[in-house]
């Protein structure tokens, strides 16, 4: 039960932060819902609020709701050399669309207010923006949305992460 609390709630802020950024709302109606599912929601009730007794267990619902919801960047990572000589891709990265970004920050956002109680994802896209790998289309993009977002923050660190 505290496992269905929790996902409402973050996908409550998700929806806030979706209207926010301009997400079309069934995207934002339709964010996260496959955490209900049986791949997932067991092995998440059980990793955040019970034993943790099966990490494998989770590391597949994790992979499952990554490969099914295109507003995580591991969507857009090829898994094989069939791209290989697509002009499109780039280290195995597709870019995404910008629908799917807007959600994706949407997603960081409502997390944070839903777990941490603030809007502020400062300190996670420090720790975090370096790490994720993505298309530098759909970095620059990522960039562009969260200047624009979070217009009036310093955003001076943000410079040593983008390149820019």
């Amino acid at each position: 039960m505290r496992y269905l609390w929790s996902t409402l709630k973050h996908k409550w802020f998700v929806f806030l932060a979706c209207q926010r950024m301009g997400v079309p709302i069934w995207r934002a109606i339709i964010h996260d819902w496959t955490k209900f599912l049986p791949a997932e929601l067991p092995h998440y009730d059980r990793q955040f609020f019970g034993d943790k007794s099966d990490p494998d267990g989770f590391a597949r619902a994790w992979l499952h709701h990554q490969n099914s919801n295109p507003h995580h960047w591991e969507y857009w990572i090829t898994r094989s050399d069939h791209s290989i000589g697509n002009a499109d891709v780039v280290d195995g990265c597709v870019p995404m669309p910008e629908t799917y970004v807007r959600e994706m920050i949407a997603d960081w956002l409502g997390a944070s207010r839903a777990y941490l109680g603030t809007w502020d994802i400062h300190e996670w896209l420090e720790r975090k923006l370096a790490r994720i790998k993505v298309h530098p289309d759909t970095r620059d993009l990522i960039i562009r949305v969260i200047w624009t977002y979070l217009d009036g923050y310093d955003m001076s660190w943000l410079e040593s992460v983008s390149g820019k």
